[in-house]
């Protein structure tokens, strides 16, 4: 590993934070930081209405340093998908919490930027009960696309260290392959899947299956609009 590798994860492992019982990782929108999670790590979820006030959108003490059992941070809810297990944090409201948002805006100095996937996306294959011959066809397209729908990237085990695995895109979710033994385990959701550089582009969800959250796809636009990127 190249020492600007290795920098590139010290730097990673700077924004990646305690959320409830799983992680999060911050992101830099410009000045403003924004700290994404798996949506499960929420201990709840609001019911659905715009007209939910600052107050009832906060998160007391959600979000800690990594590894810490005391969460101290408070912080907004700006984005809660369930169907994607993905959740975004903003900044606490200013006038209401203004003690929390010095906090919270102190604590998230440090932060990622958005990485790129491969432009290719991995095929899928047909059941076994495919036509023989559309199945050969099938499995010819995936070996020949499968390595450029692939990237190396890194996940951060439960003791802090970056495991090194290979990802493949599949278009809303990732796969997370060829992880040396390692696994992903609880305690692990929410975090950061990042490239080489150290950019993010995707978090934990389900670990060794295929429906770990892409960012790129599963972020709403409005927020990736904002996001620094890679």
């Amino acid at each position: 590993m190249t020492g600007d590798a290795i920098e590139n994860l010290k730097t990673a492992k700077a924004a990646v934070v305690q959320v409830g019982d799983g992680r999060g990782f911050i992101v830099s929108a410009g000045d403003e930081r924004y700290v994404i999670t798996a949506a499960h790590c929420l201990p709840h979820h609001p019911s659905p209405h715009l007209a939910n006030s600052p107050t009832e959108l906060a998160y007391p003490n959600i979000i800690g340093p990594l590894a810490s059992n005391k969460q101290t941070i408070w912080a907004e809810l700006a984005f809660d998908n369930l169907a994607d297990d993905v959740a975004v944090f903003a900044a606490p409201d200013g006038q209401e919490l203004y003690d929390e948002l010095a906090d919270y805006e102190a604590f998230t100095a440090a932060a990622m930027i958005i990485g790129k996937l491969p432009d290719v996306v991995a095929p899928s294959l047909p059941g076994i009960d495919a036509d023989p011959t559309a199945f050969a066809s099938a499995l010819e397209e995936w070996t020949r696309h499968d390595a450029d729908a692939s990237v190396v990237a890194y996940v951060l085990s439960l003791n802090g260290e970056w495991q090194r695995c290979t990802v493949r895109n599949g278009g809303r979710f990732l796969r997370i392959v060829n992880q040396a033994g390692n696994h992903i385990i609880g305690g692990m959701s929410g975090s950061p899947i990042i490239d080489e550089n150290g950019g993010v582009i995707g978090l934990v969800s389900t670990g060794d299956g295929d429906m770990n959250p892409s960012l790129i796809d599963c972020l709403p636009p409005w927020l990736l609009r904002k996001l620094d990127k890679a």
